[in-house]
């Protein structure tokens, strides 16, 4: 629906309706102009090859009648064989149809060779080179005039047989009988018959055209090398014609096919349709010139609209959209329409204002914000002291005056870096050092029960992080994961670098784990009750860090194997370019 209530929709739209009629009506008259030319060039088309095949056959009957009369009204014929093959009179009578026959192949331009078989001798005239032309009539002769397949033979259909020693390999022969063992016959080169079918379509240049072998309503066999432009199916169509699309080129073609009467041969002709409108492109020009016209006008049309009226609108659009992105500098560019020249200065101001009105509003809340750090910073601060506190009064009652030194010069370090936490980021190596003087002092507290280790932080030592990050999870595991009081608790904090430059550091240990209960809630950020965190602000540790970091950080917790210890894992995002810690 939007994009319908456009100016520049409705203002093409408004345009096309007047002018598409007129192009849809050139266009419908010049599709049904190519039809009706199509389907002309096409019948004159089927036409010459209708013609072609039946003055084929036609040569092919009248060679029938020749080689019927020659067998039955031919006296040197008939004479022949009541001479001795080795006789004077058969030797005359030999030569005297040897001349007829060399004469007649001159006649009948499209016999190769018309012969005079007897199992013993061949009497022959050709076109062809002598020897081959006898010796492919003799072995082929010698096969067709077994009895099997003279009972197969009715002297009128002709027979295509191949033979490699023939140009072109296939040739139609046929022969009659004329006397006891004595045939009359000729044969055809298909090649031949293919050259003159090319002779009407101009050698390739109006069409393709091939002979084919078949066998009912299906082209068996390809009987010349005349490849065709696209991959035709070998079925034979009912239809006087078939128009084609190469699915490769997107070309169109018409499909002709037609059969012999006179031997199982077809003949298929295929021509671009291009070539039937070949001597149409004056008219087809001039018939699409009207739409060519309409798009150009159109485009002159949008041009000019897009400068007067549509630039001017899609920039004050664009303005628009950038200042709801935050991106408070935009300004628009003078325009020398009075219309959007005023649009542009009101634009302008209000901009201005709502950058000055949004600067004032974000430092405002980042003085909010940083007073929110600094006072959740404060909260952590009283968590340790009541600890320490206890086991100063416990050594004491014990009289260990040397873990009460030791304990206080490493609550000294302890508390000093507590006073120098209410910066808002320090070097992680002071947050190690700070964790290992809290270790020391559980040490004094707990002898050889204590372990914590460092892996892999050396190459990040430098990086800035709110202070009291790490600690309290430790104290944290401390106190709930170290039940236990027989064996080694160990705490492992180990770093481990991601590809895009951040890197994250998981605190681990061997204690109980969280209790499901626990750790359901600080999957979901739930609050925790007292007690669930030990009042060591589990969550005041997850608010600074989504303070400091945003949507860039993530912070996980779970469980190892069954019984094995709790788990924390924190993604640090990658350093930013010239933020140091506070010193």
């Amino acid at each position: 629906m939007r994009f319908g209530k456009s100016i520049r929709t409705r203002l093409i739209i408004g345009f096309m309706a007047v002018m598409l009629p007129v192009v849809v009506y050139m266009l419908i008259n010049n599709s049904y102009a190519r039809d009706i030319v199509r389907e002309k060039v096409s019948e004159t088309y089927r036409n010459t090859l209708d013609i072609y095949v039946g003055q084929t056959d036609h040569n092919l009957s009248q060679i029938n009648d020749y080689l019927y009369k020659m067998s039955v009204l031919d006296s040197d014929v008939g004479l022949l064989m009541s001479f001795p093959m080795d006789s004077d009179g058969y030797t005359l009578t030999k030569i005297r149809i040897d001349a007829k026959l060399n004469r007649d192949v001159g006649v009948y331009n499209l016999i190769d060779a018309i012969f005079l078989y007897h199992k013993n001798d061949i009497i022959f005239g050709t076109d062809s080179v002598y020897n081959d032309t006898k010796n492919i009539i003799k072995s082929h002769m010698d096969t067709m005039t077994t009895e099997e397949n003279l009972l197969l033979n009715d002297q009128h259909t002709w027979e295509v047989r191949a033979d490699e020693r023939l140009p072109g390999r296939f040739f139609l022969i046929n022969f009659i009988k004329v006397s006891e063992g004595l045939y009359v016959g000729a044969m055809i080169k298909v090649q031949d018959i293919n050259k003159l079918l090319s002779i009407q379509w101009s050698d390739g240049d109006i069409g393709h055209n091939g002979i084919y072998l078949f066998e009912g309503d299906r082209l068996v066999q390809p009987l010349t090398e005349n490849p065709a432009p696209l991959e035709l199916s070998y079925r034979i169509s009912k239809e006087p014609y078939e128009s084609l699309t190469d699915r490769k080129t997107g070309d169109t073609y018409l499909v002709m096919n037609r059969m012999s009467n006179m031997v199982n041969i077809a003949y298929r002709v295929v021509i671009p349709e291009e070539t039937l409108l070949r001597n149409l492109l004056f008219f087809r020009n001039a018939t699409l010139f009207a739409p060519i016209g309409f798009l150009a006008i159109l485009l002159i049309y949008l041009v000019f609209m897009r400068n007067m009226l549509f630039k001017p609108l899609h920039e004050l659009i664009l303005g628009m959209k950038k200042i709801s992105l935050g991106m408070l500098d935009v300004r628009l560019k003078k325009n020398k329409s009075l219309e959007f020249e005023f649009l542009g200065n009101t634009f302008n101001v209000m901009a201005e204002q709502i950058k000055t009105l949004k600067i004032d509003v974000y430092e405002e809340q980042l003085r909010v914000k940083q007073g929110e750090l600094k006072q959740l910073q404060a909260q952590i601060n009283p968590h340790f002291y009541m600890n320490s506190l206890n086991i100063i009064y416990n050594l004491a009652a014990l009289n260990d005056t040397e873990s009460v030194k030791k304990m206080s010069l490493h609550l000294a370090d302890y508390f000093r870096f507590i006073m120098k936490a209410n910066r808002d980021t320090i070097m992680l190596k002071e947050e190690l050092m700070h964790i290992e003087n809290y270790m020391t002092i559980q040490k004094i507290r707990f002898p050889d029960k204590l372990q914590c280790t460092f892996e892999g932080m050396e190459a990040i030592l430098d990086y800035p992080i709110a202070a009291l990050t790490l600690q309290p999870f430790v104290e944290n595991s401390i106190i709930h994961g170290f039940k236990n009081r027989r064996q080694l608790f160990q705490i492992k904090i180990s770093a481990e670098m991601e590809s895009d430059n951040g890197f994250t550091l998981t605190i681990s240990d061997n204690g109980i784990g969280f209790a499901p209960e626990v750790l359901e809630k600080l999957q979901n950020k739930e609050p925790l009750q007292e007690g669930e965190s030990s009042s060591l602000g589990i969550m005041n540790v997850m608010h600074r860090l989504q303070l400091l970091y945003g949507e860039r950080m993530s912070i996980t917790f779970g469980n190892q194997a069954e019984g094995s210890g709790a788990m924390v894992i924190i993604v640090f995002p990658k350093r930013i370019e010239g933020v140091k810690a506070d010193v």
